[in-house]
């Protein structure tokens, strides 16, 4: 009887914690450059990169600026968590603010996911470092 209830109190865990979405954090995506290798469709990299104003890369300098090439300038962005997973947003100095879901397979490859007018701009990168 008591076997069978660990097992039941470990799948209850296992299940609860396959639900949880991975926390992304500012120190994971600083360090080298990213740079968009494909689009980004049903958990696949695939087809053309569509992500302005990101198609030449971004680069993390710290906790609140990244570098965006396309626009030779930084911008400000912040992390948060959501319902949905991990949302980034990103502020352009000229007032312009792009929030986008991020996800992080590994080390060195990140997921951009538009949403509203920007939901077919999903973008698959790579870091070059």
């Amino acid at each position: 009887m008591n076997v069978g209830r660990n097992f039941l109190l470990l799948m209850i865990v296992i299940i609860m914690m396959s639900g949880c979405s991975k926390v992304i954090t500012e120190d994971q995506l600083i360090g080298g450059k990213w740079v968009p290798k494909s689009g980004y469709n049903d958990g696949e990299a695939t087809g053309v990169a569509l992500c302005p104003p990101f198609d030449e890369g971004i680069e993390f300098k710290d906790e609140e600026t990244v570098y965006v090439e396309d626009r030779d300038k930084d911008f400000r962005y912040r992390l948060r968590e959501s319902d949905d997973g991990m949302e980034i947003s990103f502020y352009n100095p000229n007032g312009e603010i792009d929030f986008l879901k991020v996800v992080i397979e590994n080390e060195d490859n990140l997921v951009l996911l538009g949403a509203g007018i920007s939901e077919n701009h999903n973008c698959y990168f790579e870091r070059e470092k």
